[in-house]
This record gives structure tokens, sequence and C-alpha cells, in this order.
């Protein structure tokens, strides 16, 4: 870990209230010498191991916040520091293999409180260690960002499952979307159909079941997308299938499509099916709701 400003004073503020650079070495079981060495600037990084020794005694500040992210507060640090305690978890690595996750620097430097927690990391974490989510202290609007708890039972966090949504529920989903439910409700963890979605892939991506033969051969009856959701619509590249919802200002209001993204020389917005016999539809900006782009299918569970 390097030791930045931050660090540097959460040492020096440790040394004072344990007493001493030697009480504070006794207290943590790391070297006096090395304690002193971080605060004359000799040496420039901790340990891993060091570091997960001091991280405990150390008050850091909390991470400016990040949209998608949960604040990662003293309270809320010191809330896992329990619970680590509890269950004898000791070290910032052991936690990552209960959550089947890869990068002890990056569990390090959320223990330490460097960086803010992605809603599906904390989630993996809350599971490993059996936490009572009734005991969080998050804000509510940080705790509708978490995934429902016992997803993550099993670990595997560097994919995370994402429920699939039948086509004819497509609508109230995306309205669930669109109004910022992160998690769309409280689904059923034990009996829902889930898919595997690299844990980097963007917030906000839906699994659908598609019905329908509008986009054979490319999309076929019961394919189930990936669809990642766009901001702007200058963003979507041409020639990409797409899932619209139209909203109350088109015709359409209300209706889900999976077509394809095409822009005209003329400068108008088209939606084309890849079967000769579907519907080509033109699009209006003002007319669409939620809009993502299609960046994977799966033909088989």
């Amino acid at each position: 870990m390097r030791i930045d400003d931050k660090i540097l004073h959460a040492l020096k503020m440790a040394v004072a209230t344990a007493g001493g650079a030697k009480e504070l070495a006794s207290r943590c079981g790391v070297s006096a010498s090395n304690i002193s060495r971080y605060l004359s600037g000799k040496v420039r990084s901790i340990t891993d191991d060091c570091w997960e020794k001091l991280l405990p005694v150390l008050e850091l500040p909390s991470p400016g916040e990040a949209a998608g992210t949960i604040n990662n507060t003293p309270e809320l640090r010191a809330f896992l520091q329990q619970e680590m305690s509890r269950c004898g978890v000791t070290s910032g690595s052991q936690l990552c293999r209960m959550a089947g996750y890869d990068s002890p620097h990056t569990m390090n430097r959320l223990l330490a409180g460097e960086i803010n927690w992605f809603p599906d990391m904390l989630s993996a974490v809350l599971d490993a260690l059996e936490c009572d989510r009734e005991r969080l202290p998050l804000e509510p609007a940080d705790l509708e960002l978490l995934s429902p708890a016992g997803l993550y039972r099993a670990g595997a966090l560097l994919v995370r499952p994402v429920p699939v949504v039948d086509w004819a529920n497509a609508a109230s989903c995306l309205d669930m979307a669109v109004s910022d439910s992160v998690t769309m409700g409280k689904w059923d963890v034990e009996n829902t159909v889930t898919v595997p979605v690299p844990v980097g892939s963007r917030c906000g991506t839906r699994a659908f079941r598609v019905h329908g033969v509008s986009m054979e051969p490319k999309i076929i009856d019961d394919d189930i997308v990936l669809v990642e959701p766009v901001e702007r619509l200058e963003d979507v590249p041409d020639n990409k299938i797409v899932v619209v919802r139209f909203n109350e200002r088109s015709a359409a209001g209300g209706e889900v499509v999976c077509k394809r993204f095409r822009r005209q020389p003329d400068e108008t917005l088209l939606l084309t099916s890849d079967n000769p016999d579907g519907r080509i539809i033109p699009l209006s900006p003002d007319e669409i709701g939620w809009i993502g782009v299609v960046v994977k299918k799966i033909s088989e569970m």
C-alpha cells in the first residue's frame, strides 16, 4: 500500500493515540522500526502483511461519493471489521477468498476506505460474512443498491447473476430501470432464472428472453439477450441491435421492441427487422423511454 498524505496522517494519529510508535507496534504486531520509517518518509509503501495489521487502528477519511457506488463511511468500515472478527477473518486476503474475488489489493483499499464499494462487491462480502443487513449503517438509497441477500452465497464474484426477464414483462422491468430501481425489486434468489455477467459490465445491464421471429436469423425465438443501457442516443452505434421502450409520446407508447438501429443519410432514424417479413419502425428521439445495446445473446441456458 502506497503511503499517501491521508495514510501518513492516519498513522501519525494512531501513534499519538497509542502513546508512541513502540506502543502502536506492540498493539498491531508490526516492527516499531517499520513504523518509524513510514513516518519519516524513508519507506513510501507498506507491505500487504503490515497493512492488514495496521488497518484496524487507522481512522481514514471516506472517499468522495461516486454515482452507482456505496459510500465507504467509517461506520461501514467499523461494521465490517466487527463482522470479520466475529467470523475469525483476519485479513483482506482471507475475505477475498471467501467472497470469490481475485484482488486482495483492491479489497485492502476498500477496507481502508480509499475507494467506495461497488454494490456487487459489498453484497458478496456481506453474504460471505453472513451479515445481518438490518444492522448495516447505510442510507436507504445505498441499501437499495445491494443485490438480494444470499445471491453470492457460493462466491464467484468475478461474475454476477442477472435475472432473466421474459419479454412479456420487459416493459415493467424497464419502468423500474427508468425510476432508478437498480435491482429490479428484491427478486427471488432461489427461484429466478439468471445468467452470469462479468462484474465489469455496465451498471443496469439487463437480460431478456426474446419472443418472436422478427430478428431471425441473428436472434431467434427464446434466445436470451444481454442489454447494456445507453444514456445518449448519439452513443448508439449505427447498425447495432438494440432494445427500445417507447414512451407515452409515441403511438407505440409502452411497447418494447428488439430491432436493428439504423441512421439514414437524411439523419432520420429507423428500427428495422433482420427478418424481411418484420416491421420497420421510424424512430424519433423524443419517443424513446429507454434504449440499450444488445451486447451478447445466449441461445441455451
